[in-house]
């Protein structure tokens, strides 16, 4: 309060003292009265009414706290620095901030959404079931009515099935994918391959196929073949497994009130991994599971084995300065059980769109918020490209993807495996590829308990681990009251 009575004496002395000047001057006409010809009216800003401004309404500055699950050097401080430069004078800021895009990450995070500590605008991965939950939980901010006040096209700008799968039927959105690629490619060192004298399967493969390349692999390099990265990821390796059975990959119908999980898709994709494990040319299970994030690091790009069964980790052999390797990495479709489903041996149908951007229910500055998400959809976002972050946003030109990989590959990277995998995939129309529940998470998780009894030997048979998954997926589904997702 006395600081305040200070400010306003001094400014009360300045008043008076321009005023005693004034008297001073002797009053004629020829001295410079405000708004006259010779000193111009001060004017008042209206922030509160610019559409260029998104501070606050008595014009100060706002900053937002963005969080992603990417570390900032693989373009994403990049990004956020352009935006604070190109914003400078428009009211906002971006700081960012990384999560750890795991089970105990994505709880911290949710704790923050529900306390409305921190978290602004933030990136979410996973399955739009994750999203929707979130949403109804009160975690998140419908940005709809922004959308619409700026003529933002969602199915023209992100794609018809992207509006249809983000858009709620009361035309809540809670948020937007970003990214689209193909979740069914999977990384291989394609000097191993030409060492062992196995084709680059770049258009497909067999389970056949697959297991004598393996074999070849381990026993030329005197490496591992494969790398399944089941510590890292298991649910993709779900989506490998199921991925001929689109759009009947969990559940045998659009009522999602039974699961697929006993077809035979299942099962022999199941027992492809645990040969893998018995003949020794798979890196052991338990090393497997205790690497966890970190085997692409260990073991594939330190060369130990040939082929890395996860498609999103490519922005790690990109960057031979942070993991120094001299092996160029091809993005390959996983492979199909036989020549029965030779129509999905180049895995076109797992397109993909993911990374969806949304703003925290409790964030204090929307209107900035708003801005933030539709200049990073709008190619902001280009930056991270290096991080494989693939732009889902028809303003930009396919060519111009590879152009930015290409300038920061360094020649680790096969481009002809990436132009492939761009012109099977349809981005503007990448969404969901099978029937959702809102119990999608909770199958996986029974899923993937099974498949462990049966690849550590609790289990004694592929069969049996599926017969028991689809029981308790079933029991599930009928307990929840088989809600379906909308």
């Amino acid at each position: 309060m006395k600081r305040r009575k200070t400010i306003a004496l001094l400014l009360t002395a300045v008043m008076l003292a321009g005023l005693l000047a004034g008297c001073q001057g002797g009053g004629g006409t020829d001295t410079p009265q405000p708004g006259g010809a010779n000193e111009p009216a001060t004017q008042t800003v209206d922030y509160a009414n610019d559409p260029n401004w998104f501070g606050t309404d008595d014009g100060k500055k706002v900053t937002l706290n963005f969080y992603c699950g990417i570390q900032p050097e693989y373009g994403y401080q990049q990004m956020v620095d352009n935006f604070n430069a190109e914003y400078a004078d428009k009211g906002v800021e971006v700081v960012f901030n990384k999560y750890s895009n795991d089970s105990d990450g994505n709880l911290q995070l949710d704790t923050q959404l529900l306390t409305g500590t921190f978290v602004d605008v933030f990136i979410g991965y996973g399955s739009r079931d994750r999203l929707y939950s979130r949403g109804e939980a009160g975690m998140l901010y419908d940005y709809s009515g922004y959308l619409k006040s700026i003529g933002f096209d969602v199915a023209k700008e992100l794609g018809a099935n992207t509006a249809a799968d983000y858009i709620r039927e009361d035309g809540t959105v809670w948020g937007l994918p970003t990214k689209f690629d193909n979740k069914g490619g999977i990384m291989i060192n394609t000097d191993a391959f030409e060492e062992a004298g196995v084709p680059l399967p770049l258009h497909g493969w067999t389970y056949d196929e697959f297991r004598d390349a393996c074999r070849k692999l381990h026993e030329k390099t005197g490496k591992y073949a494969v790398c399944w990265g089941l510590g890292f990821d298991y649910a993709s390796k779900l989506g490998y497994v199921s991925s001929v059975l689109t759009p009947n990959c969990y559940f045998t119908d659009e009522t999602v009130s039974k699961t697929n999980l006993d077809n035979p898709v299942w099962i022999e994709g199941l027992q492809l991994i645990k040969d893998s494990f018995d003949e020794g040319w798979a890196l052991p299970l338990e090393e497997d599971l205790a690497g966890k994030k970190d085997t692409v690091k260990t073991e594939y790009l330190t060369g130990n084995c040939a082929i890395f069964a996860l498609y999103s980790q490519l922005r790690l052999a990109m960057d031979t300065t942070s993991y120094p390797h001299d092996f160029v990495t091809a993005m390959v479709p996983f492979p199909v059980p036989s020549e029965e489903y030779a129509a999905y041996k180049d895995q076109a149908n797992q397109s993909y769109s993911g990374d969806y951007i949304s703003i925290s229910s409790s964030c204090e500055n929307k209107k900035a918020a708003c801005e933030f998400t539709r200049w990073y959809i709008m190619g902001g976002m280009n930056p991270i490209i290096l991080a494989a972050r693939y732009p889902m946003w028809s303003g930009n030109n396919t060519q111009d993807i590879l152009d930015i990989v290409s300038a920061n590959a360094h020649g680790a990277v096969n481009l002809d495996s990436l132009t492939i995998l761009f012109q099977q995939v349809d981005r503007f129309s990448a969404g969901a590829t099978g029937y959702v529940s809102g119990h999608d998470d909770e199958i996986k998780e029974i899923v993937w308990e099974e498949w462990q009894g049966f690849l550590s030997g609790e289990t004694p048979t592929a069969e049996q681990a599926m017969k028991n998954a689809k029981q308790r997926a079933d029991e599930a589904i009928k307990v929840a009251g088989s809600l379906i997702a909308d």
